[in-house]
């Protein structure tokens, strides 16, 4: 299997050839959720509220994988692009090694703080015991999506994006095919759920393990100072994705304090919906970011610039046509995933509103990977708080008062494109003023 030249002329070819197969990869993952979601919803609203209420605390725990991934990968591509393969293997063998040691200090603590965790995620009394036993296999299966995160990262920061692709397959295609019978035909509820997961993950990680044991790609000892630039270009992304997911933590809440576990269950529903139209759009994102770490490290500031005018349209163009598809098909999808007519109900009145963000939310995707290849990582992290931080607070509040349930998802999409309009001024900044998201001068 070839890996492409990340300096190809043909800008708009190498895009594609490595940010398809991370945005199918990613659009697996969506697409699992969904479905995950689909088997869940048919064993009642109190199950489905348990599996929405827990979802985005291993979110975030993945943050802090994502965080490291990001910073190995777009460390690994710069390494490359400035011709130290060896230097690149030792940033894998380093960053594995964190990982790894991160994975188990992580499960550990989650067994450890399990009744204070399911408090503050606001699991109801009466869901409790269900809660409490979904729990132990979930701390299982974010401790070994640590792993199978850097994997991927490693992967795509050397351009073998198709390779992330199959092991995604793998992973979520096992995982969905899994699910019926964990959950249904070994009568396991929704423990099952959480048994699929983690069987699919160790096939998935041993054919990793296959992977980088080739001679060009097999980790290698390093010193830990290696661990410096992945930390500082992949901190401020994990510290964005986890006040992301605290925030949605919050809004559940939220929602189950305004419409008790239905409005939870179908708000949660329409996220995981936003999602599958959010994650292709993150995948392609991710799948393109070591082409602008390559000319970053370069010097090679009018390809970064070309590079990111073709992604701000591509995300406008994208993000509108899907975000139109599924704004009209939103009461049949609710429909689908949940037999509870209050749950549909919500979930409908919630992707009405959450669909007018997609398009803002990828053009914001554009400004964040920018700013990570240009080993911007301040910068970053102040564009990556705003959808979920600080612009969205003061909408939240402002709206709630006066609007309750519905405030919820019209504040996530105003919020949303704000962030968008900053994404665009700084891109406009770097391109007139030649650094920021470009190439120092």
């Amino acid at each position: 299997m070839s890996v492409p030249d990340l300096s190809d002329p043909d800008l708009k070819r190498l895009m594609v050839r490595l940010g398809l197969p991370a945005m199918a990869g990613l659009s697996l993952n969506a697409a699992h959720q969904v479905v995950d979601a689909g088997f869940v919803g048919q064993l009642g609203a109190a199950p489905l509220a348990v599996l929405v209420l827990l979802a985005p605390f291993a979110g975030l725990v993945a943050a802090l994988g994502i965080g490291l991934g990001i910073g190995a990968a777009s460390t690994t591509a710069r390494a490359l692009g400035a011709k130290k393969p060896q230097h690149a293997r030792q940033i894998a063998g380093v960053a594995f090694c964190a990982t790894f040691a991160l994975a188990v200090a992580v499960g550990g603590l989650l067994l450890i703080a399990r009744a204070p965790a399911l408090r503050m995620l606001g699991v109801p009394p009466s869901s409790m015991s269900l809660a409490s036993s979904y729990y132990t296999f979930l701390s299982l299966t974010v401790s070994f999506g640590l792993i199978q995160i850097m994997c991927d990262f490693l992967a795509i920061g050397r351009g073998a994006a198709r390779m992330s692709l199959r092991t995604l397959a793998l992973c979520f295609g096992l995982n969905m095919m899994l699910d019926p019978v964990f959950i249904f035909a070994f009568g396991l509820g929704l423990d099952g759920a959480a048994l699929a997961t983690l069987t699919a993950q160790i096939i998935t990680l041993g054919v990793w393990a296959v992977w980088f044991r080739a001679p060009e790609r097999r980790p290698e000892a390093g010193s830990v100072a290696l661990l410096v630039p992945i930390i500082r270009v992949g901190a401020p992304e994990a510290v964005s994705f986890a006040v992301t997911t605290f925030g949605f933590i919050a809004v559940l809440r939220l929602a189950a304090d305004l419409g008790g576990l239905e409005a939870v269950a179908g708000l949660g529903l329409a996220l995981r919906l936003l999602f599958v139209l959010i994650l292709p759009l993150e995948g392609f994102a991710i799948g393109v970011q070591p082409i602008l770490a390559h000319a970053h490290g370069e010097g090679a500031h009018a390809r970064l610039v070309h590079a990111q005018a073709i992604l701000v349209r591509a995300a406008l163009v994208a993000g509108g046509l899907a975000a139109i598809v599924v704004y009209f098909c939103a009461a049949p999808l609710a429909g689908l995933l949940s037999n509870s007519a209050a749950v549909q109900q919500n979930a409908a009145m919630s992707l009405g509103w959450l669909m007018l963000a997609v398009p803002a939310i990828a053009v914001r995707l554009v400004g964040q990977i920018s700013l990570q290849a240009a080993i911007r990582p301040w910068l970053a992290l102040w564009l990556g708080l705003a959808p979920m931080g600080w612009v969205f607070w003061p909408v939240l509040g402002a709206l709630v008062p006066r609007y309750a349930m519905v405030a919820l998802p019209l504040s996530i999409t105003l919020a949303a494109c704000l962030s968008a309009i900053l994404a665009l001024a700084l891109l406009r900044h770097a391109r007139l003023s030649h650094d920021a998201m470009g190439v120092s001068a």
